[in-house]
């Protein structure tokens, strides 16, 4: 869907993967942790976490009411727990010169633009790790047999027992 925002100075046009629930609200589906109402009779922004719940989901809905703070969309007073369990909500600021709900779709939109890069950056790291570890080049690799076979080598020393709280005294 194609949702025209018109904020202070010319139009922006932001695609959302999004949804208008019978009663009006705006359901923003485009996030992989978290989906976003924004409920346009109330003047309400609301978060809810998807089905697989992380610990990473309150920080995710604490950037995404941090940021519409800074940018005056939200006040920073109304942000509270929502009725429904791991949910968020806030109310939208009144404006005399912009639609307050079109300025919070396009701050929102900003947001889940800026989170797609950075999920896109951590996943290429955790792949070049992923590849790092199980195809290493020759420098970080020894053949099997390469290192020769010790009595004694490293930390582990046989017939020694480590119990940590001996020397507790």
């Amino acid at each position: 869907m194609t949702i025209k925002v018109t904020v202070e100075g010319p139009d922006a046009t932001v695609t959302l993967n999004a949804r208008k629930s019978l009663d009006g609200n705006l359901m923003i589906f485009d996030h992989d942790q978290i989906d976003i109402v924004v409920m346009t009779e109330k003047k309400k922004v609301v978060v809810f976490p998807k089905q697989n719940v992380t610990e990473d989901m309150y920080t995710t809905q604490d950037r995404l009411f941090s940021l519409l703070t800074r940018r005056g969309i939200i006040s920073q007073e109304t942000v509270q727990g929502g009725n429904i369990f791991n949910s968020l909500e806030g109310e939208i600021l009144e404006s005399s010169f912009a639609d307050p709900v079109q300025a919070a779709i396009y701050v929102i939109s900003e947001f889940i633009t800026t989170e797609r890069e950075t999920v896109d950056m951590a996943q290429q790291y955790q792949d070049e790790i992923e590849k790092h570890l199980a195809d290493p080049s020759d420098e970080h690799s020894t053949e099997l047999g390469e290192v020769p076979q010790e009595p004694e080598k490293g930390s582990i020393r046989p017939g020694y027992y480590y119990t940590p709280l001996r020397y507790r005294y």
